[in-house]
C-alpha cells in the first residue's frame, strides 16, 4: 500500500486483507473496552515525524469505508483507523440491503421510483420521528452513490427485484448477489486495501482537537488532519446506554458488533456535539436463538406467519422486522415459531441470511401440520386451527384478520417448514446531530469545525423505538451521509 509523501516506516500498518492473521500486540498502542478507541504512542518524546492527511476516518464499517473511498477518489489523503479489524462489524453482520430509489439499475429493471417516493414512504412509515435534517440529502445521495460504485469502481452490486419489504411502495433494495452484508463488506475492504490514497491503521488512537484541526499519535509518528469523520457503530454493545435510552430492550439479545459501545458518540459529545433520536433502534424479530443466524425479513412478505407455543398468532407479521422484535420477546420464553412452506423457501435462494440459518440446522421440515407441531413442540390443535384461519384469509371471501394484517401473499400448504426465532437488538439509530452533509452540529446548530459523523454514531433517519425503523434505514444513512461528506469536502486542491 502506498502512502502520502513523507510517510516512512508505517507504510503497511496492518496485515494483508485475505484471511490474514491478526498482528502481534503492539506495545505502542492500547485498546480499551468498552470505551476503547483510546491512547496512541506511549512515549511522545519518541515521535520522529509529522504526517499530514486530509481526513482521518475513525471506524471501517459501512460509513467509514464509503467515506474513505469517496474522499480518496476525490484526491484526498485518508487515514482509516480500525482497531477491531479482526471482529465483525455491523455491515458484515447485516443483510447487506440498502435502498437507492431512482437508481439506474432500478430503472433498467422497469421500476419507476424516485428519491421523493422513498421519502414519502419513510414519512408515512415513521411519521414525525423522521430526521428531516438529513432525510432529503440522503435520499438524493443514494442513487448517485450506487452509480459511483458501479460506474467508477465496478462494484458487484445488483438491484433486487424480488425483495418486497414492509413500508416500501416499490422494490428498491440493492446489494451483492446473493444479498449479504459479509460479501459487501469484503468487497469494500478489498477496495480500501488497493487505493493508494488510503492508509489503514489497525490500532487505537486518541485524537486531540485544537484550533488548527486534529492531532493523533500513530506508532512513532504524529498525524495532523483538518477533518475527522466519526464512523463508529452506535451503542448497542453498551448495556448501560441501552438501558438508559432504550429501556424496552434492556437485557435483550444483542446481535450487532461487539465493539459498538458508543465511543465515537462520546468523542463527539466531548467536542460539543448534541444527541438526537437515542430511543431509535433496529430490532430483529427473525433472529434464531443464540443470535448466530437469522431468517431475514422476507418470509412474512411471501406469506409466512408467526405463532407462539400454543400455536396461536399474536401479531400482524407484516409490521416489519424491527417493530416485530418486542412482540416476539413478549411471548413465553421470548420465542416464536416462524411458519412457512416449501414454495416460500424456493424464493429465498438468493437470501444469504436464510441460507446461513438453513445450513446451521435452524429450519424444521414436515409433510403435515401434526408432524411439524411435534418437531417444534407446539400445540398441534392450536397450530392446525391457526393455519386454517390464515388459509381462509389468504383465499379472500370476506375473512378479515383480527390482528390487522391485510395481505397474505399465498395460501400456505405443505410440505411445511418452521424455525424458532427471538427478538434481538441489531443496532441503535440515535447519535450525534448532523446536517445533511454529515457535519456535527453544536447546541446552537453551528458546525463544530472539522468534525463529521455518519453511520451508527450519527443520528439516524428516524427515531421512536423500533417502530420508526423503515427497513434499510441503517445502511441508507451510513452510505448516504458518508457520500455527502466526501462531496462536501470536495476534490483535493493540487
Amino acid at each position: 500500500m502506498s502512502q502520502p509523501s513523507g510517510c516512512p516506516s508505517f507504510a503497511v500498518l496492518g496485515p494483508p486483507w485475505a484471511d490474514a492473521p491478526w498482528p502481534a500486540w503492539n506495545p505502542l498502542a492500547k485498546i480499551v473496552h468498552p470505551t476503547g478507541w483510546s491512547f496512541g504512542c506511549s512515549d511522545p518524546g519518541a515521535l520522529i515525524n509529522m504526517l499530514d492527511f486530509d481526513l482521518v476516518v475513525l471506524g471501517a464499517g459501512a460509513a467509514g469505508m464509503m467515506g474513505a473511498m469517496a474522499a480518496a477518489h476525490g484526491g484526498r489523503r485518508v487515514l482509516l483507523v480500525e482497531p477491531f479489524m479482526d471482529q465483525a462489524n455491523n455491515l458484515a453482520i447485516s443483510g447487506g440491503l440498502f435502498p437507492a430509489a431512482g437508481s439506474a439499475l432500478q430503472s433498467q429493471a422497469g421500476v419507476s421510483d424516485s428519491p421523493a417516493q422513498w421519502l414519502a414512504d419513510l414519512r408515512s412509515f415513521a411519521g414525525d420521528s423522521v430526521n428531516e435534517r438529513i432525510a432529503v440529502p440522503v435520499a438524493q445521495a443514494l442513487p448517485e452513490m450506487v452509480d459511483f460504485l458501479i460506474g467508477r469502481l465496478h462494484a458487484p452490486i445488483g438491484f433486487l427485484p424480488d425483495v418486497v419489504s414492509t413500508g416500501h411502495s416499490q422494490c428498491r433494495f440493492h446489494s451483492t448477489l446473493p444479498a449479504g452484508g459479509a460479501a459487501l463488506h469484503h468487497w469494500f475492504r478489498q477496495q480500501i486495501h488497493a487505493h493508494p490514497l488510503v492508509t489503514l491503521h489497525l490500532h487505537a488512537v486518541n485524537p486531540q482537537r485544537g484550533p488548527q484541526g486534529f492531532v493523533l499519535d500513530v506508532e512513532n509518528q504524529r498525524v495532523r488532519a483538518p477533518h475527522v469523520l466519526l464512523a463508529g457503530g452506535g451503542f448497542g454493545a453498551n448495556p448501560a446506554w441501552v438501558a438508559q435510552h432504550i429501556p424496552a430492550m434492556r437485557g435483550a439479545l444483542y446481535n450487532g458488533a461487539a465493539h459498538s459501545d458508543g465511543s465515537a458518540i462520546a468523542w463527539g459529545l466531548d467536542w460539543g456535539g448534541q444527541l438526537w433520536g437515542m430511543d431509535g433502534f433496529q430490532g430483529q424479530g427473525h433472529t434464531n436463538p443464540g443470535g448466530l443466524t437469522r431468517l431475514g425479513m422476507g418470509i412474512p412478505a411471501l406469506g409466512g406467519i408467526l405463532v407462539n407455543r400454543q400455536g396461536k398468532r399474536f401479531v400482524r407479521e407484516d409490521i416489519g422486522p424491527s417493530a416485530l422484535a418486542p412482540w416476539v420477546m413478549a411471548q413465553p420464553q421470548g420465542l416464536a415459531l416462524e411458519v412457512f412452506d416449501a414454495h416460500i423457501e424456493s424464493g429465498l435462494a438468493q437470501h444469504a441470511a436464510y441460507q446461513s440459518a438453513l445450513q446451521a440446522g435452524q429450519v424444521l421440515r414436515a409433510d403435515d401440520v401434526p408432524g411439524l407441531a411435534t418437531l417444534a413442540g407446539v400445540d398441534a390443535q392450536g397450530l392446525q386451527a391457526t393455519l386454517r384461519e390464515v388459509q381462509a384469509m389468504a383465499q379472500g371471501g370476506g375473512a378479515t384478520d383480527p390482528l390487522g394484517r391485510t395481505h397474505f401473499a399465498r395460501v400456505l400448504k405443505g410440505p411445511w417448514l418452521a424455525s424458532w426465532v427471538t427478538g434481538a437488538l441489531s443496532h441503535t439509530q440515535g447519535g450525534l446531530v448532523t446536517d445533511g452533509d454529515g457535519r456535527v452540529l453544536d447546541a446552537q446548530g453551528q458546525w463544530i469545525t472539522g468534525v463529521w459523523a455518519a453511520g451508527g454514531c450519527a443520528a439516524g433517519l428516524s427515531g421512536r423505538g423500533a417502530e420508526g425503523y423503515l427497513p434499510g434505514n441503517g445502511l441508507a444513512q451510513s452510505f448516504g451521509l458518508a457520500w455527502r461528506m466526501a462531496q462536501a469536502l470536495g476534490p483535493a486542491i493540487p
